[in-house]
């Protein structure tokens, strides 16, 4: 049972707050908005971010009393303050000064206006950043109402490719690669004449072909990222005072929502930069709200640091699909607490009257008066605090009990960009992800994120989608893990090439042929064919299937493709190895047609799952003292019952949108 976190936190009490701006206020209203702030229970705002161009209006002419008046009146009301650092937006006079500051990527230079745009590598940039951030610690260190600081936002490098950044790629090939016949070596440079001889004949990365050397420039980039949040955290740490927390808000994969593992930033070695995770997730409302993002956007959170985690930005109102039918906003809470939050935001406090964002609400509408948002807001977080764990209000965080992870890739996801399974490039890494993630969720079995190194010996069983880029010892520790009674889970496409995207010239999939009881060198697309399992079920594959073929005796076909000249392959293979097992889907299935296997297999292990399916929806938790609590929840507008004789007696009703707590 997985239970070794840490839960500590920088803060003593849960944080349920709002982003704030005076500055895109229509006029000077604080004092109403943080008098209705604290009726509504809110404790704490985030505030300074994207504000550069207010704070310093001319190169080197600062202006922080829009500031000085928020923590000012902050401290009259006792709300607490988390300023972000103002780095993510650029003032146009800092453009128009050094126009090099913004990312020249593949098709040209980027142009003045949106965000995050820089090159965060860029000299004028980093000056002109550590600058504007130190006049702003200098400001805010005395301020009894700051509790932390927020590093940038979001932050992203642009695909920067200009002249400076791509040499100091070539430096930072060159620490790898000493001998420059061992890159072309590593991948395959010889193809089509892309070889290099010299580092000064190094071609421009905007050009190449090949799939290992854009992979590495990715993987670059992210680590240009994780330097610039350490740079900026160490500023910032140079004025903090104990008790006070440095972040960063973390986000995902964007589906018009929060989707999947962003392949854009290495988070968990960001992370370490920081005193505590943030993450930013919004998720599908009304109909469409199941509570599946928030799970999924959690468990990547709480494995950034393995503790609990603050939620910087969800929304209220948001964009128009996402203004919550009644009973959601308190059921979105409890989600969040539940998958480890220790502090929910909301961005916004208040509706933007103008620009990009007008059109995604805040708590407050454009009349900027109390509405049901606020009112609903206020009652739920009333109901909240009446029924969660004391624990969590004292905020030290809840932790999910999970006897199942899956394994997160970030190498496997740029890997599936450069060599797509779906040729329409409609369907990517995240979305295997999900497809495992969102159909053990419906089934009541709950999953933590993990990554490649990270302890595998506290859960019963791993899922692994899509891993196309995997390293001998991350093989070898699978292999250890099911050896030793653990069991596995993995989907096509996974143990294919090796770190650099170079494909393995063994059997596939590569370094278990020996113990998986199958192997295979046919995949292709699956036209008519369907997958006929042994009870009769039959499931359609998308996008792509791979021909397995048995060796051994002890493998056992769960499933076999139903076409004329496909019949003879199999499809899904279960083989008992050990003490544990694997088992191997070989095509790409959609949610519901990956439940009856996943079933099958929490079956076949003995899997101790709660007494509920989507809609209703389960979860253990245990909070810093160890006392363990059971969080029922009903995803639907339809009344439902939850009957589990294992945990508790009798029968819990739930109305439409409704969560209840068991103390276990």
């Amino acid at each position: 049972m997985n239970t070794e976190y840490s839960f500590s936190t920088k803060y003593d009490k849960f944080l349920f707050g709002a982003a704030y701006y005076a500055e895109y206020m229509p006029y000077d209203r604080i004092d109403t908005d943080f008098s209705l702030m604290k009726k509504s229970g809110i404790n704490v705002i985030r505030i300074a971010e994207s504000t550069w161009s207010t704070h310093e209006p001319r190169e080197g002419v600062f202006d922080f009393s829009a500031l000085t008046a928020m923590l000012d009146c902050a401290v009259k009301y006792d709300l607490k303050v988390i300023v972000g650092t103002p780095t993510y937006a650029i003032p146009s006079w800092l453009y128009h000064k050094h126009p090099d500051v913004l990312a020249v990527t593949k098709y040209g230079p980027l142009l003045y206006g949106s965000r995050q745009l820089t090159d965060l590598t860029n000299k004028h940039y980093l000056f002109y950043a550590e600058r504007v951030t130190r006049k702003m610690m200098e400001i805010c260190r005395d301020s009894k109402a700051v509790i932390g600081y927020q590093i940038d936002n979001e932050t992203r490098i642009a695909g920067a490719a200009g002249p400076d950044i791509q040499k100091k790629f070539v430096e930072y090939l060159k620490e790898l690669y000493p001998d420059i016949n061992d890159l072309n070596r590593e991948f395959g440079l010889d193809y089509w004449s892309n070889r290099v001889d010299s580092w000064e004949d190094f071609p421009d990365i905007r050009g190449t072909i090949n799939g290992s050397l854009s992979a590495e420039y990715k993987k670059f980039l992210r680590k240009c990222i994780t330097d610039f949040h350490k740079w900026l955290a160490d500023i910032v740490r140079e004025y903090t005072f104990p008790g006070q927390f440095v972040t960063h808000n973390f986000d995902y994969e964007w589906r018009n929502y929060s989707h999947g593992m962003l392949p854009l930033v290495n988070q968990p070695e960001s992370a370490a930069s920081f005193d505590i995770a943030g993450c930013d997730i919004y998720y599908r409302s009304q109909d469409d709200f199941d509570g599946s993002d928030i799970s999924f956007c959690c468990a990547i959170a709480r494995s950034l640091k393995k503790s609990p985690f603050l939620v910087l930005e969800t929304h209220a109102q948001g964009l128009k699909a996402r203004l919550p039918y009644p009973g959601q906003m308190l059921q979105a809470m409890y989600t969040f607490a539940s998958g480890g939050a220790t502090g929910i935001l909301y961005w916004n406090w208040h509706s933007i009257h103008n620009s990009f964002e007008s059109y995604w609400k805040g708590i407050l509408s454009h009349d900027l008066l109390p509405n049901r948002i606020y009112d609903e807001l206020s009652s739920s977080y009333t109901e909240f605090t009446k029924t969660v764990p004391p624990s969590l209000l004292a905020g030290h965080g809840l932790m999910p009990l999970n006897d199942v992870a899956i394994m997160l890739d970030r190498c496997s996801c740029v890997g599936l960009e450069e060599f797509p399974f779906d040729d329409t490039d409609h369907t990517d890494y995240n979305d295997v992800v999900r497809t495992y993630f969102d159909g053990c969720y419906e089934l009541g079995i709950h999953c933590d994120v993990i990554y490649p190194g990270d302890d595998q010996g506290r859960y019963r069983l791993i899922i692994i989608p899509a891993m196309y880029s995997v390293s001998d010892e991350t093989v070898r520790s699978l292999r250890s893990y099911i050896e030793n009674g653990g069991h596995v889970l993995m989907s096509f496409k996974s143990l294919f090439a090796d770190r650099n995207l170079k494909i393995y010239h063994d059997a596939q999939p590569h370094g278990i042929t020996d113990i998986c009881g199958f192997t295979y060198d046919e995949f292709t697309v699956p036209g008519r064919a369907k997958i006929l399992f042994n009870n009769g079920y039959t499931a359609t594959p998308k996008y792509w299937i791979e021909l397995l073929r048995t060796n051994s005796e002890t493998a056992k076909v769960w499933g076999r493709y139903e076409h004329k000249y496909w019949e003879k392959y199999s499809a899904v293979i279960h083989q008992p190895i050990g003490k544990g097992s694997l088992t191997y889907v070989g095509a790409f299935l959609e949610k519901d047609d990956l439940k009856p296997i996943i079933s099958k297999l929490a079956d076949t292990i003995s899997l101790d799952i709660p007494g509920a399916r989507y809609p209703v929806v389960a979860r253990k938790v245990s909070d810093s003292n160890g006392e363990k609590y059971l969080f029922i929840s009903n995803y639907s507008d339809s009344e439902a019952d939850f009957i589990d004789e294992k945990i508790c007696p009798g029968t819990i009703h739930l109305s439409d949108w409704d969560t209840k707590i068991i103390k276990m």
